[in-house]
C-alpha cells in the first residue's frame, strides 16, 4: 500500500507521500491541500485511504457525500457541481479521525506542462520579477507545483503544493503559466472567477516521455527515445501525470516540441497519441488542448529548421477537434533556445483561451492561410482575417513570402496586400505555382493582422523534409591587440583566437569547436551579449554567464554557475595544437610551431579525434576563473 504524505489537500495532484500510513486514520488524496481550486460545475471527485471497510464522510461547503474504503483501503467520493465562489473548508472523517483542507476555492483549473520553455521560471523571464511584486494583487490566483520526478509505473502520491499568489511563490512559477493566468484574469468575464494554474513541466524531455505507456503500444521501438538524464518514454506521464488522478480541469497548454523537432514526422502522432491519453485520464473527452508553437530559433535541431516541426504541431492540432494553436513567432530574435520574452506567448495562450474556450468576443487569432491562386506572373494568397484585416508589423513592405514555379525552388517575393489576400511576385519566379511563408528558423516575417497577431507559417508544396536554413546570426565581436586575435560568436562562444600567425581554436560544429558549456543536447547558447566595459564581454542565460576580459597579451574567462547541476567549459583546440603539462597544479602549455601560451585554471586535458580538449568542471552555484596568457615579449 503506498506510503501517503498526511497533510493539507491540494486539489489536483496526487497521493501525498507520507509517514505514518494510518496514524491519523484517513488520508487525502496528494492533489488536496491548503489554498488549492476545484474545477466549478463539474462534478467534485476527492478520494484517499482509510482503514479498510470503513464510512467515510466528506464535506466541501454546502455539499455532502459518503464512502465506504475497499478493502485495499482506497476510497472516492462525489460531491454534486457547485459554482466559482469559496473560500471553503474540505473535511474528511472516518472512525473519529478528521483531516481538512482550508482556503479551498471553487474556479478554473487549468494544466501547464511541457519541457524548459515552460518550465522557465517568472523572475527568468524579461518583466518577470515586476510582475512577481505585483503578484499579490491577484488575490483569486493560486499557484500549484509538481514535483519533477519519473517513474517506472503509474503513481497515485507526488510532491504537490498549492500557494496563494504573491512575490515569492510567482518568482518561481512558469513564466508562460504566470503570464497566461493574469491576462485571463484581466478578462470582466472572469476578475472574480478563482483561478488555479498547476505547473507539471520537465526540461529537456521528448514528447514521449508524457504518454503513458499503452498509448505508445502502436509506436515502433526505435521510433521512440529517451529524455535528458536518461527518463524513459512514459515516466514522466506516471511520476507527474498520472498523480493528478481524474478530478476534472478546464484545459492544458502544452509547450514542448524542441527536444522532439529533429524528427518532426513522427510529432503528431505522438500529440495525438498524448491528446487522446490526457482526456481519458481526466475522464474529459473534450478537454481543450493549447499548443505552444515553436518560436523563432536560428540553430534549429539534427540539421533541420524549426519550420518543418511547427509544421508538425499545426498538423496535430488541425486533426484534433478541441485544440487551438498559439502562434510563438516574431516573439524573439531567434538566438536563444530560451528566450525571455514570454509575456506573449502567454498574453496569445490566454486570447485563444478567452475565445475558444470561454466564447469571448476576442480576436484571438492572426491571419490564417485559406487558399494560394496562380494568376499569371503572380500569386495570390487569400486569408481568413475574421474581419480584422492585413497589415505589416512594423509598417514598411511585407516579408516572408518565398515562391516557386515547376522547378521547386524558391525565392523570396514581393508581397502587396489587397484586401484579404496577399499578391506574390518575383522576376526570378515568372509563373509562381507555390508558396512558402516564415518558412525559415527565424523567419523575419511579418504579416499580421490589425490587432498585432501574426499568421501562422505553411507551405503548398509537399516536399520531403529536408532544408539548407540561411539564417542572420546575432552580431558577433572581433577583438584585436599587438598579439592575438579574437572572434566571439553571436551565442557567446569564441569561435577563434589566433596569434603568432597562428589559429589555436578548433573550428568543427558543436561541441568539437572553439568554447562551449554544457547544457543537454547541445553547447549552451549565451546568447545575452553585452560589453560591461571597455575590455570586456559578458555572455550569458538565464543559468550560466561568462565574463570575458581581453588584455594586451591575456584573455580571462571567468564562469559562473547560476544552476544546481554541474557544468564544464570546455575550449576545443586545433588539431595542431601540441598540449605539455607537467603536473595537476602547472599551467597547462599550448604549443603551435613557434607560438605558444599558458592556460590557468583547468582541471582535465583530453585527447579527441579532432584534437585536445580542455575541461574546467563547476559545481552548482559557483564560479571559476580561466587565464590564456601568450608566451613570449
Amino acid at each position: 500500500m503506498p506510503a501517503l504524505r498526511h497533510a493539507s489537500i491540494v486539489a489536483f495532484l496526487v497521493l501525498a507521500t507520507a509517514s505514518s500510513a494510518w496514524s491519523a486514520g484517513i488520508i487525502l488524496g496528494a492533489p488536496f491541500g491548503d489554498h488549492m481550486v476545484i474545477q466549478r460545475n463539474r462534478p467534485i471527485r476527492v478520494w484517499g485511504e482509510a482503514a479498510p471497510g470503513s464510512s467515510v464522510e466528506v464535506r466541501l461547503g454546502p455539499r455532502r457525500a459518503t464512502a465506504a474504503a475497499a478493502p485495499d483501503g482506497r476510497w472516492s467520493a462525489d460531491l454534486e457541481a457547485l459554482p466559482a465562489g469559496g473560500p471553503f473548508v474540505l473535511s474528511a472523517e472516518s472512525g473519529g479521525a478528521r483531516i481538512e483542507v482550508k482556503d479551498l476555492l471553487v474556479g478554473d483549473v487549468w494544466l501547464c506542462s511541457g519541457q524548459s520553455n515552460m518550465q522557465m521560471t517568472l523572475k527568468e523571464c524579461d518583466g518577470g520579477p515586476a510582475a512577481a511584486d505585483a503578484a499579490g494583487s491577484f488575490s483569486k490566483l493560486r499557484l500549484c507545483s509538481v514535483g519533477r520526478r519519473a517513474s517506472e509505473t503509474p503513481r497515485t502520491d507526488g510532491e504537490i503544493r498549492w500557494r496563494t499568489a504573491g512575490r515569492d511563490s510567482a518568482r518561481d512559477f512558469s513564466g508562460v503559466g504566470f503570464f497566461f493566468a493574469a491576462r485571463l484574469l484581466a478578462d470582466p468575464s472572469l476578475r472574480d472567477v478563482p483561478l488555479g494554474v498547476i505547473d507539471a513541466s520537465f526540461g529537456g524531455t521528448m514528447c514521449e516521455a508524457w504518454v503513458p505507456a499503452d498509448a505508445l503500444a502502436g509506436f515502433a521501438r526505435e521510433e521512440l527515445r529517451n529524455s535528458m538524464f536518461g527518463i524513459a518514454p512514459s515516466t514522466l506521464y506516471n511520476g507527474m501525470i498520472a498523480p493528478l488522478g481524474k478530478a476534472p480541469i478546464k484545459g492544458v497548454v502544452w509547450y514542448q516540441g524542441e527536444g522532439n523537432s529533429d524528427r518532426p514526422a513522427l510529432y503528431p502522432k505522438l500529440l495525438a497519441a498524448l491528446f487522446a491519453s490526457w482526456r481519458s485520464r481526466f475522464d474529459t473527452p473534450k478537454l481543450p488542448f493549447i499548443v505552444v508553437q515553436l518560436p523563432d530559433f536560428a540553430p534549429g535541431w539534427g540539421g533541420l529548421s524549426w519550420a518543418w516541426m511547427r509544421e508538425a504541431q499545426a498538423a496535430a492540432v488541425r486533426t484534433s477537434k478541441h485544440a487551438s494553436l498559439a502562434v510563438g513567432i516574431d516573439t524573439c530574435d531567434g538566438s536563444d533556445l530560451h528566450p525571455r520574452q514570454k509575456r506573449e506567448i502567454g498574453r496569445r495562450v490566454a486570447l485563444l483561451a478567452l475565445h475558444d474556450v470561454y466564447g469571448r468576443p476576442v480576436i484571438a487569432r492572426g491571419p490564417e492561410f485559406r487558399q494560394a491562386q496562380p494568376d499569371g506572373d503572380s500569386l495570390r494568397v487569400t486569408f481568413d482575417t475574421a474581419g480584422d484585416g492585413l497589415a505589416s508589423l512594423g509598417g514598411g513592405p511585407v516579408r516572408g513570402f518565398a515562391v516557386a514555379g515547376a522547378d521547386g525552388r524558391y525565392r523570396f517575393a514581393e508581397a502587396a496586400i489587397n484586401g484579404d489576400s496577399v499578391v506574390l511576385r518575383c522576376k526570378e519566379v515568372p509563373a509562381p505555382l507555390t508558396v512558402r511563408y516564415a518558412w525559415a528558423g527565424a523567419p523575419g516575417a511579418n504579416l499580421v493582422n490589425r490587432s498585432g497577431l501574426p499568421a501562422a507559417p505553411f507551405r503548398t508544396d509537399s516536399t520531403t523534409q529536408t532544408d539548407a536554413d540561411v539564417q542572420r546570426q546575432s552580431v558577433s565581436r572581433l577583438v584585436r591587440t599587438r598579439l592575438y586575435e579574437a572572434a566571439i560568436g553571436g551565442d557567446g562562444s569564441m569561435t577563434s583566437l589566433v596569434f603568432g600567425g597562428k589559429q589555436f581554436l578548433s573550428n568543427e560544429p558543436g561541441w568539437a569547436g572553439g568554447t562551449t558549456i554544457t547544457g543537454g543536447l547541445a553547447p549552451r547558447n549565451l546568447a545575452d551579449v553585452r560589453e560591461p566595459g571597455p575590455g570586456c564581454l559578458s555572455c550569458s542565460d538565464n543559468d550560466v554567464s561568462v565574463l570575458l576580459e581581453f588584455g594586451e597579451r591575456r584573455v580571462d574567462w571567468t564562469v559562473a554557475n547560476r544552476s544546481k547541476d554541474e557544468i564544464r567549459f570546455r575550449i576545443a583546440l586545433h588539431p595542431k595544437v601540441a598540449v605539455h603539462r607537467r603536473g595537476e597544479a602547472d599551467p597547462v602549455e599550448l604549443r603551435r610551431d613557434a607560438a605558444s601560451a599558458f592556460v590557468t585554471g583547468l582541471d582535465l586535458v583530453s585527447r579527441s579525434d579532432n584534437g585536445y580538449v580542455l575541461e574546467t568542471i563547476l559545481k552548482g552555484r559557483s564560479s571559476r576563473r580561466l587565464s590564456l596568457s601568450i608566451a613570449g615579449k
